[in-house]
Order: structure tokens, then C-alpha cells, then sequence
């Protein structure tokens, strides 16, 4: 089993009561720090934290302070397997990983880049809309526009929803450029 596969099939629950420690409505005496009167330790699905003595962590950080091992017999007592892999095999994971933080940059790069576009956009049409002569031609496609990006806006960086960030991208340029800030 994986890393992942042992947080998703093991909660810390059923790791405390390996070890005989009783949990009670989501609490329990912490085996870290001495005896306690109260319960000090707060006992989450996939981890803890003692309010007395301020340890914390996961599943795998509890074996590894309660036995006192590392993680790689942490991740062995709670049903990890290690798979030995052929160097070929190491060397296409690792590359794939490289990839993959790669496409994640780059992702991450356009995001930002996007967000800018639509900002300063909507900036520029605010702008125009207060300074330009109303009913001119400028403050008239000002206007018209506007609600679109605030629309935009509103849904992609307060709501979180999708957009089809290739049209709206495209709008953005035409309108920054009518604008003359493009």
C-alpha cells in the first residue's frame, strides 16, 4: 500500500485503538506528555493535536512518536509496502514527476497572467467609463462592457467557477486595445 492509500483506509481512531488508548467523543489522554485528570488530546479522522504539550500531526507522526521510529517503520507498521523498482522504471516516474511540476508551473504562470489581463481590463473600463464624456463613443463600449467582465470576474475569482479563459482572454485584448491601453 501507498502512502495515500494507508490515510485513506486508516482514520486516527483506529490507530489510537491499536495502541488501547480510548477515545471519547473525539478526545483522549495524550501519551506523550505524562498522566492527565482531562482528556488534553484532540483526536481528528486523519490526525491530532495535545493542547497540553502541543504535539500534532498525522497518522503516520503518531507511530513515529509513540514507537519512536522513522517514517519508513511508521509507514511499515501501518501496512506499507515498498515496491523496488528497475532503474528504467525509477527514471521514467521521475521524469514524469519533473513533467508534471512542470505543466503545474506553467499552469500556475498562465493563471497569473490571466487574472492580470482581466484586472487590468477591468480597470481600464472603469477608468473610461468615469473620465470619458458620457454618451460618447468610448464611455458607450465602456459601458456595454463592463458587466461582461465584472461578470467574469465575479465567477472565475469569487465564486470560483469556470470560464472559457480563450474567449475571454480574446475579449480582454480587443477591449484593451479600443481602450488604448493595449
Amino acid at each position: 500500500m501507498t502512502k495515500e492509500e494507508i490515510k485513506d483506509l486508516t482514520s486516527m481512531p483506529e490507530v489510537l485503538s491499536r495502541y488501547g488508548i480510548r477515545v471519547s467523543r473525539g478526545m483522549c489522554s495524550c501519551p506523550f506528555h505524562g498522566t492527565d485528570r482531562h482528556p488534553s488530546m484532540q483526536v481528528f479522522k486523519d490526525g491530532f493535536k495535545c493542547h497540553t504539550c502541543g504535539e500534532y500531526g498525522d497518522i503516520f507522526g503518531f507511530v513515529m512518536k509513540y514507537e519512536g521510529v522513522d517514517f519508513k517503520d511508521a509507514f511499515k507498521i501501518l501496512g506499507g509496502t515498498y515496491k523496488v523498482l528497475p532503474k528504467k522504471e525509477r527514471i521514467r516516474q521521475k521524469s514524469a514527476f519533473e513533467k508534471a511540476k512542470e505543466e503545474r508551473v506553467r499552469a500556475e504562470e498562465s493563471e497569473k497572467k490571466f487574472k492580470r489581463q482581466i484586472g487590468r481590463t477591468l480597470s481600464g473600463l472603469r477608468i473610461a467609463v468615469k473620465i470619458c464624456e458620457p454618451m460618447g463613443d468610448l464611455w458607450s463600449y465602456a459601458q456595454q462592457n463592463l458587466p461582461y467582465i465584472e461578470y467574469v470576474w465575479e465567477e472565475k475569482y469569487v465564486k470560483g467557477s469556470e470560464v472559457n479563459g480563450l474567449d475571454v482572454y480574446r475579449k480582454c485584448r480587443e477591449i484593451d486595445k479600443r481602450l488604448g491601453i493595449g
